[in-house]
């Protein structure tokens, strides 16, 4: 297992503790928090998957509990092709808040990327049951499927 790889295990085993253990008050690096989603999220918009890992993977180590950047991260490694690393990484967020727009929506990017139509409309219905009256993630999600070849409803 790699050092990355530890770091995120290690950090969603210690589940909130982390987050909580600095007393709410406490300068617990929320500075470099906003750095680091930042830059991942300036990466990403670049097309530049190698260079968000780390800054996620760096903010994750701090802030265990924060499900929408770990979802981020699986989104991430699945575009670097660590399908095993994304999966883990997208189950964990949806673990961590099933009712997740960004975990779902990424889990079932995923499955369409792997060719699994079954499990991406397991998430299309649960951004179905989610957003009440439609969101983006149910419609991209829903484009995504339907390009599988066969409409997704």
């Amino acid at each position: 297992m790699n050092s990355a790889m530890r770091v995120v295990a290690l950090a969603l085993l210690l589940g909130s503790a982390i987050a909580h253990a600095d007393d709410y008050g406490a300068d617990s690096g929320d500075d470099s928090k906003t750095q680091n989603q930042l830059a991942a999220a300036a990466a990403i918009a670049r097309g530049n998957w190698a260079a968000a890992a780390p800054l996620l993977e760096a903010h994750i180590a701090g802030h265990s509990d924060d499900d929408e950047a770990v979802a981020e991260l699986g989104h991430v490694y699945a575009h670097l092709g660590d399908t095993e690393m994304a999966l883990q990484l997208l189950k964990s967020a949806l673990w961590m808040n099933p009712r997740s727009l960004e975990a779902n929506l990424y889990l079932g990017e995923f499955y369409v990327g792997q060719k699994d139509r079954v499990h991406a409309l397991e998430r299309l219905a649960a951004l179905d049951r989610i957003c009440i009256f439609g969101c983006g993630e149910y419609r991209t999600l829903k484009k995504a499927i339907a390009s599988m070849g066969v409409p997704a409803r």
